[in-house]
């Protein structure tokens, strides 16, 4: 009774063994994956950024177009209440 038993759990921890074996031999896989597309991807990331980059000064000159003349507008209105505020100012006191 005690061989069988034995035997049993050979094969058992056989069994374990190849079912923990099976992600190990993916995760392995992957870095390895990861490994050999890394020249291709930094190629890519590259064109990506400069693209990025592109569209980010777009985005800025157009804001730009769009604010400034509203930044003029309010400068020159807070200008002018200003000097009427002052003027008004002396003039009561």
């Amino acid at each position: 009774m005690g061989t069988a038993r034995d035997i049993a759990l050979i094969f058992l921890s056989l069994e374990a063994l190849v079912i923990s074996l099976i992600p190990l031999l993916l995760l392995s896989a992957l870095a390895y994956g990861v490994y050999r597309l890394q020249k291709l991807v930094k190629q890519y990331l590259k064109l990506g950024q400069v693209y990025a980059r592109k569209v980010h000064d777009y985005v800025e000159r157009v804001s730009r177009a769009v604010v400034d003349p509203l930044i003029r507008v309010h400068t020159k209105t807070r200008m002018t209440t200003t000097m009427v505020e002052k003027i008004v100012s002396r003039r009561s006191s």
